[in-house]
């Protein structure tokens, strides 16, 4: 049994975010941030930094107005420090994870099985799965599968007898080799 962990999906998710931002802000023609117009439309060489991947721009781009916390047009370095900080606390909802962790990073195993399971990974019912929330699921999985499996076992079902591999002769209880055999018959 593996312990399936979320820290990876975070990781990846805040990271993407982050490493965008910086890619975007150094290649952007305003100052003190990212306009919308930076993040729609990045120049070639952002383009080429990202790897031509944009699903983290996307995602700056559809949540601006809520990442812009001042409201003065531009996401600032703290805007996105807020933002992270935000995710990494809260967690990511069931749209944030599909649109921020299936990019191709992080491992796909977890993000489908926490996609699938999200309602039941989701404890507290605020629409946001935590890695902690994430842990406690796969513990719980784990314990259940174990659970069932040795409710299944029953002595009825274990065999007392045996064959000696040496031997061809036919299989003989367990106590019939306590005692001592007469090999001359």
């Amino acid at each position: 049994m593996t312990l399936m962990n979320g820290q990876a999906l975070f990781a990846n998710a805040l990271s993407g975010l982050s490493t965008t931002y910086s890619i975007l802000a150094n290649n952007s023609s305003s100052s003190g941030g990212l306009t919308i117009d930076d993040i729609a439309n990045p120049s070639t060489t952002a383009l080429q930094q990202l790897g031509y991947n944009t699903t983290f721009a996307q995602f700056l781009s559809s949540n601006f107005a809520a990442i812009d916390k001042d409201g003065d047009g531009k996401i600032s370095a703290d805007d996105m420090s807020n933002l992270t900080s935000k995710l990494s606390q809260s967690g990511l909802s069931y749209q944030e994870l599909c649109q921020l962790c299936s990019s191709g990073m992080g491992s796909s195993d977890v993000l489908s099985n926490v996609l699938t399971y999200f309602n039941q990974i989701d404890t507290n019912k605020d629409g946001r799965v935590t890695n902690a929330e994430i842990q406690a699921f796969s513990l719980k999985a784990d314990e259940e599968k174990l659970k069932t499996e040795y409710q299944s076992f029953k002595p009825s079902s274990m065999s007392v007898f045996y064959s000696d591999s040496d031997s061809d002769s036919e299989p003989s209880s367990l106590i019939d080799n306590l005692y001592p055999q007469d090999k001359s018959s």
